[in-house]
């Protein structure tokens, strides 16, 4: 379980204090206007950046007293640009962070549709097959530590995940998240600009804005029109789904 104990930043970009947990079997979806700290929260909850009020703990322990080592093995970011400096072949790549064995590769390469391009250079690739590449990196990695460690489990960490993908790839990406969520027992944090995609794979929404932390709770709790309009002073209109949270869009 990740846990924040009014955690935040005072150095800018700042966060205001949070306080809260992520829980394992949950997908937690972030979201909020540009420039609302979505990123530089998703940064501390990985402990690439350290909070600088009160700690972030995983499994009970302060991030900051996790090794590297063991820290990778519980929890994995994927980052919203990941420059990989060479061009390396796909399968490569997915194993830079750990192996987990052949036959959890395929497997996770097969989920994210990306065996046929196992032996491609990825600096050949479409943004949003580098950014499925990147993913299943990050799913290797954690898979290594199961593996090794004989668990289930671990934070997955994804910032805009969807954000070069065509529909149907945004799709199956959210139904994975959900299925390790589920199956895995994972616990799935990622940042999202499409409310509906929130509203339709998520269990909890955070609503940020300016650096705070306005409102948490279910999508349907979270993603009231009035509400949203307000933060992304935006015009919107929402479709009704019988016993979903309502689908958001914008008014011409």
């Amino acid at each position: 379980m990740l846990s924040l104990h009014h955690a935040g930043l005072i150095d800018a970009p700042s966060l205001s204090p949070l306080h809260g947990e992520v829980t394992p079997g949950e997908v937690l979806a972030i979201v909020g206007p540009n420039g609302a700290g979505k990123t530089t929260l998703l940064t501390m909850l990985s402990g690439f950046r350290h909070s600088q009020l009160g700690p972030v703990t995983l499994d009970g322990w302060s991030l900051d007293a996790w090794t590297p080592e063991a820290l990778a093995g519980r929890r994995a970011l994927v980052a919203q640009f990941e420059p990989t400096g060479f061009d390396w072949p796909v399968r490569d790549l997915v194993v830079l962070s750990g192996d987990p064995g052949e036959a959890a590769v395929a497997e996770i390469m097969g989920q994210l549709e990306l065996a046929c391009l196992a032996e491609r250079g990825v600096s050949s690739l479409s943004g949003g097959e580098r950014q499925r590449v990147m993913v299943a990196r990050a799913l290797c990695q954690l898979a290594a530590a199961r593996r090794d460690h004989d668990r289930d489990g671990g934070l997955l960490l994804l910032d805009e995940p969807t954000s070069a993908l065509d529909l149907g790839q945004q799709q199956r990406m959210m139904r994975l998240l959900r299925r390790l969520a589920v199956e895995r027992r994972m616990a799935v944090v990622c940042v999202l600009h499409d409310l509906n995609l929130a509203a339709t794979y998520a269990d909890r929404v955070w609503l940020m804005a300016a650096g705070k932390r306005v409102a948490n709770g279910t999508p349907r709790q979270v993603l009231e029109t009035d509400r949203l309009a307000l933060t992304y002073r935006a015009d919107l209109m929402a479709l009704d789904r019988e016993g979903e949270s309502p689908w958001l869009a914008l008014r011409p």
